[in-house]
Formats: structure tokens, sequence, C-alpha cells
């Protein structure tokens, strides 16, 4: 927790000084300068989302449900901390993107009527891929806020049945059941995470057939070699009972396999508004 909290605020200083820097220095235009503002903003904002979620955690036990149970964070403050993390390294890529392949760059590509289409027409296939990726990454959230990967560790069925009966238990009502309940919560991970492989195998084998750009065809093989080692991970982080170097591998991998649009950049804090939206409505059922 420590550890955490300071590598975040050196995080801060490590973007502020070199901005600054590069700012004075006459390097930073009007638009990057927005760009980099916008991120300095996203950062402040996390660390008071992360304590946010924090405080989540901050309870007496003896008003707890079990008293001698290890003090946990909220599983929807968990995801909207997530979320937010995944936004601002979605806009940082994005902006890396944006400076290493400059217009000027690109504008050789323009010129080829064929290659615009194809990059057009992976472009609209990749987006709702994108957004099932972010969906699937929250999703691994509320496994971690719940710790469901130490439960149903087996694959492909869990422990035997492919829906286990735990599923349909719902005391707390249908909605809770989907974020709190240990056998939804993993269920519709593990979907969302086979239909995330599936929709990447998908784009993937669509794309290579069209006349991409060299980068563009790069990234895409990057995108499929990433889904399958971050499926990989989660299967042997389940099986294995979770130990702490795969978790954190797994929890790693995902920014490495999105693909990288300025859409997606825009989706994340959406699913923060979208998750604190959630934990509000059920925290006025309690």
């Amino acid at each position: 927790e420590y550890g955490h909290r300071m590598w975040a605020r050196a995080l801060g200083v490590v973007f502020a000084v070199p901005a600054a820097y590069f700012a004075l220095r006459g390097y930073v235009n009007g638009a990057l300068a927005k760009r980099l503002g916008l991120l300095f903003l996203m950062g402040g904002s996390q660390g008071l989302v992360g304590w946010w979620m924090v405080r989540s955690g901050l309870r007496d036990p003896a008003e707890t449900d079990n008293p001698h149970a290890a003090p946990r964070v909220s599983p929807y403050r968990l995801a909207g901390h997530l979320a937010s993390a995944f936004a601002i390294y979605s806009l940082l890529t994005w902006t890396t993107l944006s400076m290493s392949m400059p217009a000027p760059a690109l504008a050789a590509f323009r010129e080829q009527p064929a290659v615009m289409a194809a990059a057009r027409g992976l472009r609209r296939a990749v987006h709702p891929l994108a957004g099932l990726i972010g969906v699937t990454a929250l999703s691994g959230a509320f496994v971690a806020g719940n710790d469901a990967g130490r439960a149903y560790n087996t694959f492909p069925t869990m422990n035997g049945a492919w829906v286990p009966e735990e599923y349909f238990e719902a005391p707390r009502g249908w909605l809770r059941n989907c974020f709190e309940n240990t056998a939804a919560v993993q269920l519709h991970h593990r979907v969302l995470a086979l239909s995330t492989a599936a929709g990447t195998l998908a784009v993937w084998a669509y794309g290579s057939r069209l006349p991409l750009p060299a980068p563009t065809r790069a990234c895409l093989h990057l995108l499929l070699a990433g889904t399958a080692a971050q499926v990989t991970l989660g299967i042997s982080t389940l099986l294995t009972y979770v130990p702490v170097s795969l978790g954190a591998a797994h929890q790693a991998s995902p920014p490495a396999a999105r693909p990288p649009s300025a859409a997606r950049a825009a989706m994340f804090p959406a699913a923060v508004a979208a998750v604190v939206a959630v934990g509000a409505a059920v925290s006025q059922q309690e």
C-alpha cells in the first residue's frame, strides 16, 4: 500500500517536471499543451479516486458481517479506480502515437485509396472490440474486489458445472448479484474474456486480408499475441489459486492487449461514470 502511494506520487513529479521543462523551451504547442494539462488533471483526480476507494475499507470490523475478516475496499470503487487508470493510460498511448506518427508521416498513405479504405474498415471493426476489452477489464476488477479468483479454480467448467448453482443465489437482488456474487462475477468475467478472445481473432482474421500499412499490420499481430498471452495468464492464475506473481502479471497485461484508438481514450471515463452510478444505485438498496 505504501509503495503504491509513493509510486503514484512520484509519477506526478516524473510527468510534471519534464512537461514544464519542454513547455518553457517552446517544444509544446497549444494542442499538446491542452492534452498534457488534461493528463495532469486526470492524474490528480486519480489520486482522489484512490483515496475514495481506500476510505471504503476503513471500517470498524465490529460493524461488518464478519468481524474477523481482513479489511477490503469496495469492488465498485476499485473498478472506478481501475477504469480511471485505463483512461489515463489510453490517453497517454494516444498522445505517444500522435507524437511518433504525426500527420505528415501519414500523408503518403492518403494517396492510396485502397489502403485508406482498408484502414477505415479496420477501425470500424476495432472500436466495438475496444469496448468489449474495456468491459472485460472492468469485470476483472470485480473479480479482484470480491476475491472471486480463489473459488472455482477449474477450467473450462466451474467445479464441474458450466453454470454453478450458486450463480442463482441472489438474496440481495439480481443487480447486486451481478457484482457481488462470487459465482456470477467469475462466470461473467470468463464469458467476457472468451468473447474478447474470439472477437480479437475475428478482427485479426479480417484485418489480415486487408492491404494495411506495415505499422498497422504489426499492431494487429501484437494485439492477437497480447490477447493470447492475457487469456493464458488468466487461466494459469485461476488454476494455481491466484499467486501474487501471476495475479500481478494478469492485471498488468490488459493495457498491452488493447487496440490503440482515440475512441477508447474517451470510453473509459464513461465506464467510470457507469461504475459510480451502479455503486450509488446499489448503496441505496442497503
